[in-house]
């Protein structure tokens, strides 16, 4: 029901945006844990529909580092309050951390709830999920959680 009420929404308009987060990575499982940070660039250019192309980086303490690119979906709930969930594909680096299998290609989905404030500026909590679902053979999935906070930061 909630999906049938935002289709009808219009587009809402928005900046690129650079986004920062920090947290935690294998957050849910807890079997191999370490501080995890990264980098968007979250474009303003609607590809599809409402949908809007990202891209980032991100490395771990454990040295692991990982690359995505994919779709996001802006989702605004008054003024000030966005939920945007968002799926792409990407590479991942073990490093010393979590084996996510191999060959090393990952999908990542996952939702951030942000707060904008006037000027823009975004700060809020994500979760993304990272696996590589066997989709190219596989035989390792255990899948990992990055939970964090964000910051939005956007590009004039």
């Amino acid at each position: 029901m909630l999906a049938a009420i935002y289709i009808d929404r219009p587009v809402h308009e928005e900046p690129d945006y650079i986004a920062l987060e920090g947290g935690e990575f294998d957050a849910v499982k807890d079997v191999q844990q370490a501080a995890a940070f990264g980098v968007e660039y979250r474009s303003k250019r609607i590809v599809w529909w409402k949908l809007r192309p990202f891209g980032g980086v991100g490395f771990t303490s454990d040295q692991s580092l990982y690359g995505y690119t994919g779709i996001r979906l802006a989702t605004y709930w008054g003024q000030h309050f966005v939920i945007e969930p968002s799926i792409a594909i990407g590479g991942y680096s073990r490093g010393e951390g979590k084996d996510l299998g191999s060959p090393p290609v990952v999908f990542r989905s996952g939702l951030d709830f942000e707060y904008v404030f006037e000027d823009n500026l975004r700060v809020g909590l994500a979760y993304h999920h990272i696996s590589n679902g066997k989709v190219l053979g596989q035989s390792v999935n255990p899948g990992t959680e990055i939970v964090g906070l964000t910051v939005s930061i956007p590009l004039r």
